[in-house]
């Protein structure tokens, strides 16, 4: 939660590093864990905390770069993080079956520590308010009701994000498609993402971008409730992939432009952390929630409740967008 504000009163670079230090250290002490819990502490609570210090500062600094192109280079640079994923995660299998789980580990800290480093060397914000201490905090955000239903629109989103890619496979292989096959599916998802970043960016510098935000989550709602039932094949199940990945991609690029456009830029990294903090509670609940509607008796494998649940989250999070568009103006055609 203080992450965003500790970057606008002492260095985005400086806590961008520190979240890269913990990061790496995560990684290297899980590889010498022997037991469950020592996982915890290490990839969970370690790697999880210079996540935390590193995601909102990391997120927010293109946005202060711009104003007349800010969808689009803020689209361009969260495309990183889908664009890592795609790298990552074939790299890491490759090290687990090559030299094992302990120096997959251990390799990864390396590259994290040495890549980390070098982004963080171009690490710059165009303004740093010096008279700014911990002392001053901004408490009137609080008190704010466009932030708080800025926070729990996120707070639905992250509840939702994660269920489909949790088990959209498992569904997947229960109507018998490969389970290669279902991993390719999800890749076409990541993909999607990919491409709904830059262009969703792009759009909201064109038509705004709260309205763009609508666009978004109203893609995935759709994506849940209407196709996720119909996606027993492998040609359904990619147009599931692709609208559920390209709105995903689209909410995470334009998240930190909606903060600057309710709030401005000069508060952007501070509220930003705030409000992540609520999603952070909502990726707690989403999958635990969604696993034990599926293993209620009489669901078995339908997972047609699971697909209502996520579309549910979405639905609730495009709701709270469109009263905070309301909110900021309410004109029907309106850019914003």
């Amino acid at each position: 939660m203080l992450a965003g504000w500790l970057a606008e009163v002492w260095s985005y670079r400086k806590l961008c590093f520190v979240g890269i230090v913990i990061m790496a250290l995560g990684q290297l002490l899980a590889s010498f864990c022997k037991e469950p819990w020592q996982l915890c502490i290490t990839e969970g609570a370690i790697f999880g905390f210079g996540v935390g210090l590193l995601f909102g500062p990391s997120s927010t600094a293109s946005a202060r770069w711009f104003t007349k192109r800010r969808g689009l280079a803020t689209g361009i640079a969260v495309t990183g993080a889908g664009a890592g994923g795609l790298v990552i995660a074939p790299l890491t299998e490759y090290l687990v079956h090559s030299v094992g789980v302990e120096w997959n580990l251990r390799i990864s800290a390396l590259y994290v520590m040495v890549l980390g480093t070098i982004a963080c060397c171009f690490m710059r914000v165009p303004f740093q308010d010096k008279t700014r201490t911990l002392r001053n905090f901004d408490w009137h955000a609080f008190g704010d009701m466009r932030f708080a239903t800025n926070a729990g629109m996120v707070f639905f989103v992250a509840a939702g994000y994660v269920v489909p890619y949790a088990f959209l496979p498992e569904f997947w292989v229960s109507k018998g498609i490969s389970s290669q096959t279902a991993s390719v599916l999800i890749a076409v998802s990541n993909c999607a993402s990919l491409c709904g970043r830059i262009i969703t960016g792009l759009t909201a510098d064109h038509l705004g971008v709260l309205n763009t935000l609508v666009f978004a989550l109203g893609t995935t709602s759709f994506s849940c409730f209407v196709l996720w039932p119909f996606a027993t094949n492998v040609g359904v199940g990619v147009v599931m992939s692709i609208f559920y990945g390209f709105g995903t991609g689209g909410y995470w690029a334009l998240s930190p432009l909606v903060a600057a456009k309710l709030f401005g830029v000069d508060r952007l990294a501070s509220i930003s952390g705030i409000v992540s903090t609520t999603s952070a509670i909502g990726s707690w609940i989403g999958s635990p929630v969604a696993n034990a509607i599926l293993n209620r008796p009489g669901h078995g494998n339908d997972f047609i409740a699971v697909s209502m649940y996520a579309g549910s989250l979405w639905l609730a999070a495009l709701v709270l967008a469109l009263l905070n568009r309301t909110l900021y103006a309410n004109k029907t055609f309106s850019k914003v």
